[in-house]
């Protein structure tokens, strides 16, 4: 196993820092309590969602395995972990929605310290934690660490972006265009795994043959 660290893991402290940034922001503060543009989240509720993208990573990572017979990547971990949930009536994302109230229950200041102490110690962490480790996640998915990483870019770009629109600043400005990439790769495999690979092709090539939107999400 090597300890080097890549792209992926460069990418990600990257991003790590802009959602940070974002946490601390004025116009989080100011919007608070007000309703997101993300249907079913408050404010609150979207910025404690956007941090347990990391803030869960400090755990899972400790949760390494030896058995890969069921190893997938960050496209087959959204496949199964979000599955055919209805996105705002259903258990499973009552509960995401919960979690992430609670996350920021004690408030804007207060996420942010631990969401800042909790990136500084991962920032030290995962440059010496072998990328290609095997660890246990939610619902007891077995990914590397990389592929997971890729999965928590995912949760960064897409909810920054609707963290964005919901207090009117663009958090999304300075980062990295690698992010993009990697984030644009694991929704096209998303689309692919749920639609087939034919209509994403049709759906970005050949527009005429395939009007209706492939979706990932």
């Amino acid at each position: 196993m090597s300890t080097k660290p890549t792209s992926v893991l460069n990418t990600f402290l990257a991003v790590a820092e802009q959602v940070e940034e974002a946490l601390n922001s004025k116009a989080l503060e100011e919007g608070w309590k007000n309703p997101s543009a993300l249907e079913g989240y408050t404010v609150a509720g979207l910025a404690g969602h956007l941090a347990r993208g990391l803030l869960t990573v400090e755990s899972y990572i400790g949760a390494s395995t030896d058995d890969t017979s069921h190893l997938t990547d960050a496209a087959g971990y959204i496949v199964t972990v979000l599955g055919t949930h209805d996105p705002v009536d259903s258990d499973f994302h009552r509960t995401v929605r919960a979690r992430s109230l609670d996350a920021a229950s004690s408030g804007p200041t207060a996420l942010a310290r631990e969401y800042k102490e909790v990136r500084q110690r991962l920032s030290e962490r995962l440059p010496n934690d072998p990328a290609d480790k095997t660890i246990q996640v939610l619902q007891g998915v077995v990914l590397t660490v990389e592929e997971y990483l890729r999965t928590r870019l995912v949760e960064f770009v897409v909810h920054l972006d609707d963290l964005s629109v919901s207090v009117g600043q663009d958090f999304t400005e300075n980062l990295p265009q690698e992010a993009y990439k990697e984030v644009a790769a694991v929704l096209a495999q998303v689309a692919v795994l749920r639609s087939g690979g034919l209509k994403v092709i049709r759906g970005l090539a050949r527009r005429e043959r395939h009007i209706d939107p492939v979706r990932a999400l």
